[in-house]
This record gives structure tokens, sequence and C-alpha cells, in this order.
């Protein structure tokens, strides 16, 4: 579903589709101060009288009020202008496009993972949200990686979310051969699922921390292609109450700094949906459709266009006239 409100991060591809009419605007200057300038008439008098004896001896009509038959008729020209010109900033879906896309999973499950400040554990909650995504990505094509301190294919890439559901339940720190955290080591293995596409895909990974060696990794790996990468950091982000807690908390400087370097994304965990719909809006913004070239761009000036008849209905009022 195409929408007429654009997000930030789909404001770099606003453009108009039709420029020329913003040249428009240049006549309808010249014109409304020519009209300006003929019911000037106290223009003889400007030369001859102070401003302030002037404006007492005067009534002045509605064209110096806030909302004025002149102003409305400026502020419609505009509008007109830009709904001819054609802002557009997304590209209409065409049935005939095939989404070559990939995204991949990497998931955390070392011993962080299993700490209970998120109910059951933040594990257990990051299962749980990737189970939402692929609930609203379908068949897309996606891979999954589980990291500790290795990291494996858990599921390379296919589009049947069934499959990944499946496996991805059977996850735990303890099934890894190597404890520790070094999600670097899964590059390789990232890299070698990428090659099986030709177009920007994505890496989501979904955890709690990272070192230096990881951002120094991550960012040499992502400085070279085109894929993008989304960090997911899972924790309560609610300090302890407990001053003896155990608790590990999210490295979120880490997190920050490792997106920074590698041109990606941080979203954090919330209670709702929200962090959710972020995820897949970062990978929308991401996708290439094959004959991308094809696809028109959306024009998204409609709405102007309902404000445009609201405006009009103003020269209903008793009164109100433009005399030209």
């Amino acid at each position: 579903m195409t929408s007429y409100f654009p997000d930030l991060s789909s404001l770099q591809h606003f453009h108009l589709m039709r420029p020329y009419w913003m040249l428009m605007l240049v006549p309808i200057l010249f014109i409304f101060r020519s009209l300006s300038k003929r019911d000037d008439s106290l223009y003889v008098w400007r030369n001859v009288m102070s401003p302030q004896v002037l404006e007492h001896l005067t009534v002045s009509g509605n064209s110096n009020h806030f909302i004025s038959p002149k102003k409305v008729s400026w502020l419609l020209a505009i509008l007109t202008c830009i709904v001819l010109s054609g802002p557009s900033w997304t590209q209409q879906s065409s049935p005939f496009s095939e989404d070559k896309s990939v995204l991949i999973i990497a998931l955390d499950v070392s011993q962080t993972m299993a700490q209970a400040d998120i109910q059951p554990s933040r594990l257990v909650r990051a299962k749980q949200k990737i189970i939402e995504l692929l609930a609203i990505r379908g068949d897309a094509n996606t891979a999954l990686i589980a990291y500790s301190g290795s990291a494996h294919v858990v599921m390379p890439i296919t589009n049947d979310s069934e499959m990944i559901r499946h496996f991805l339940d059977a996850l735990d720190h303890k099934i890894m051969p190597i404890a520790g955290k070094i999600p670097q080591a899964m590059l390789p293995l990232v890299d070698n699922l990428f090659s099986a596409t030709q177009v920007p895909s994505t890496l989501l990974m979904i955890g709690d921390g990272a070192s230096n060696d990881t951002i120094n990794a991550f960012s040499e790996f992502f400085d070279t292609r085109s894929h993008q990468l989304i960090v997911w950091g899972i924790d309560s982000r609610e300090p302890s109450i407990d001053p003896d807690s155990t608790i590990i908390p999210m490295q979120l400087t880490r997190l920050e700094e490792l997106v920074d370097n590698s041109n990606g994304r941080l979203v954090t965990l919330t209670h709702d949906k929200t962090d959710i719909e972020t995820v897949v809006r970062y990978i929308e913004n991401n996708l290439v459709i094959i004959e991308n070239d094809s696809r028109p761009w959306h024009d998204s000036s409609y709405p102007i266009v309902f404000l445009i008849a609201v405006l009009y209905l103003l020269w209903f009022r008793k009164g109100w006239t433009l005399q030209w």
C-alpha cells in the first residue's frame, strides 16, 4: 500500500515528476503584482502624506485581513503548481516484478541473551519478535544465522518461513560449540549468502552487544558492499532496581558505534510492534526490484487536491470576490 505521507528515510527519493509546471509561478507572480499596483488607490497620496496620517484617514478593506481573497488566491496558485508538478517519493509496485533481495537474520544466542531482565528471557523475546517479523514478510527470501563464540548457518536462503520458525525454536547457547560473543565470526557466512543475490540486501543482527573488533570488521565489510546493516538491540532498557543484580546490560554505546561505522541503522526493543514496524520499513526501503526503472513513480499530490477544493469553498461566502 502506497503512503501519501513520507517518512524521513524515503525523502531521499523525493522529486518532481513534472517540474516544469513550477515555472508557472513566474507569470502568476507578475500578474498578482500587477493587480496589487492597479488596486493601490493610495499610491499618489503616499508621496505627499505620512504613513501614520494616511492610515488614520483611510478605511482598510478585506485585503488587509489575515485571510483575504488575494492571499487565498496566492495560496491556491502555489498549491495548484505543486499538484501539477507531481511530487513523488515512492514507486508503484508491479504485479510482474519479483523481489530478489535477501534478509539474513543473525541471532545472538550467547549466555547474556539468556538473562531474564525481559521475561521470559532476552533470547525468547527475540525469537518472538523474529516470528512476528516473518509473519509480516511472508514468503520473502530469508536466511537464519546463529552466533556466539562461533557462527553457523541455521537455515540457508529460503522463502519458507515455517522452516525458519521450526529451527528457530531449538536455538540456545547450550548447543553452540564455542561460548562467548564474537559477531564478526558471521561475516564469511553472510558474504557467502549474499553472493547468491545480485541486488542490495539486508543483514539484521539481533543481540545485546559488540566489541571493538566487531566494529572494525563490520566497517570494513560494509564499506565494500551495497548491502545494509540493521542492528536490533535486545534488553529491557530499564536500570536494575537491585544494586546487587548480576544482569549484564546491553552495550548500547558499542552498538551505536557499530551502526555509525557501518552506515547502518539501530532499532531497540519495544513492548509493542513499533520496533517491528521500523525494521520492516528499513528493509523495504532497501529493496531492489527487478526492472526497477520500468516501475512508474507514484504521484503523491492527490491529497492536496482536496485542500484546494476546500479553499475554493470560500468563494461561496458573501462579498468574497477578487477583481481582475
